[in-house]
């Protein structure tokens, strides 16, 4: 991890297409200017976290075509009633 010291105003460069620039400091937060191409997804954390935990709660899901393959065998197994 890199740990980078910058006053307001004072930018640094990731590669050669994204910069990040110090706008402001106040009190304990700090705000922050991203320049990225729009090809580059710029996500907070949280936001990244949540997009991972959705799509891995989807990959869990049946799909519609399992769904009803399992119902099909369920009716195939089922007695027939009286």
């Amino acid at each position: 991890m890199l740990i980078l010291r910058r006053r307001e105003g004072e930018s640094f460069r990731i590669g050669e297409d994204i910069t990040i620039t110090v706008l402001s400091t106040k009190d304990s937060e700090t705000q922050i200017a991203i320049d990225a191409p729009k090809e580059v997804p710029v996500l907070r954390s949280e936001l990244f976290s949540a997009m991972v935990e959705n799509r891995d709660a989807a990959e869990e899901q049946s799909q519609p075509q399992e769904l009803l393959a399992m119902l099909n065998e369920l009716q195939h197994k089922a007695p027939e009633g009286p």
